[in-house]
């Protein structure tokens, strides 16, 4: 489903080189990196300025200046602003945002936080929903590829975008692994220290037998979180079994209650839970409260997210909280580098990520986090 956002102001366009030519340079271990202003200016020997300046022909420079910034440019083959480069090519002052699920609290956040971003850059976007379906993904950027965006940003990690689509597209991914995205921008929360905070979390609560409900199988990406998580508990003494790793149909309400069934029926032995998604965790305690198991008495929990239910769970639950607002942010910012040909691609972000604290895991009197 392709959902097109209102066109955003109308962004200034300013006077670009018509140079043509490969706009790589031949990095260490053969890979290619986009040429940037600094290479010209380092291939010039001026400064990042006084290319700025030749290019949009503003400012005071000589002649000479100006002869060899526009050598520079057309040794090394830089497009020196791809955004009018793409308008003279008719290329859309379009980005599309591709997402496995906009019912998503932390993905219906992130895509409001790119779209003002964007459209204060003078740039509309097209919104897709891929419903978790790598075909539905395949189809999003023949789409996309169709629109002539002049840039993509991805949450989803089943296909590489650039290979779907053509190389010349940048491309942000967020919160996909590093390994399925070389040579390309990442922007994720810091999922190792997620983990570790969850794995803390729960031991902190008494807990000695705990149980993970994983959100892998929809979610490449806690992965990673899932191991940074075992190999803490292991640090603090306590072992996560192989049998105590479920994965529900679903990372939803509906998931995290199939979780909690499919525990109670197998008869596990569990007193401390880490569900990788908050909706995972909130419907969790509910089959639990419904089979008559308490939270936090019997069992302390911990989700992911942070999301506004999350507040309102029955008990509150504790939770390790995300910014798909920063997210956004970042992502928006350097996908807008790369379409003015202002970075390299490869820049790798990572967001914070914080406990919060409720009574979920609140045993002995703890006090709850605000």
């Amino acid at each position: 489903m392709a959902l097109a956002a209102a066109p955003g102001p109308a962004g200034g366009r300013a006077r670009a080189l018509g140079y043509h030519g490969s706009r790589c340079l031949q990095m260490a271990g053969g890979r290619m990196a986009r040429v940037t202003v600094k290479d010209v200016a380092r291939e010039a020997g001026v400064s990042v300025a006084t290319v700025s300046r030749v290019i949009n022909q503003n400012g005071r420079f000589s002649a000479d200046t100006e002869r060899r910034v526009r050598q520079a440019i057309e040794r090394l083959g830089y497009q020196p602003n791809q955004l009018a480069r793409g308008l003279r090519q008719q290329r859309a002052d379009l980005v599309g945002v591709v997402v496995p699920n906009i019912s998503n609290e932390f993905f219906s956040r992130l895509i409001m936080t790119v779209q003002q971003r964007l459209f204060d850059a003078g740039l509309s976007i097209m919104i897709f929903n891929t419903n978790h379906s790598l075909d539905m993904e395949r189809q999003c950027y023949a789409s996309l590829a169709a629109q002539r965006v002049c840039g993509v940003i991805s949450a989803n990690a089943l296909e590489d975008v650039r290979a779907a689509m053509r190389h010349d597209v940048p491309v942000v991914y967020i919160d996909r692994p590093a390994e399925l995205a070389p040579h390309v921008s990442v922007v994720m929360s810091d999922n190792v220290a997620g983990g570790r905070l969850a794995a803390r979390e729960l031991v902190r609560s008494g807990c000695t037998r705990p149980l993970l409900v994983s959100a892998t199988a929809h979610f490449p990406i806690t992965e990673v979180r899932t191991k940074s998580f075992a190999d803490t508990l292991a640090e603090l003494g306590v072992f996560l079994p192989d049998d105590h790793v479920l994965t529900p149909p679903a990372t939803d309400f509906a998931g995290g209650h199939a979780a909690a069934e499919e525990a109670l029926a197998r008869g596990l032995d569990f007193d401390g839970v880490f569900c990788e998604t908050d909706r995972l965790a909130i419907g969790f305690m509910n089959e639990l409260g419904e089979k008559g198991v308490r939270v936090p008495a019997d069992v302390t929990v911990v989700g992911f997210d942070d999301v506004l239910l999350a507040r309102f769970g029955r008990p509150p639950l504790t939770t390790v909280r995300q910014s798909p607002e920063r997210i956004g942010e970042l992502a928006a910012y350097t996908l807008l580098q790369m379409v003015r040909g202002e970075l390299a691609e490869g820049r790798r972000e990572l967001v914070p990520v914080e406990l919060v604290r409720r009574e979920s895991t609140m045993r002995g009197g703890v006090v709850a986090d605000s």
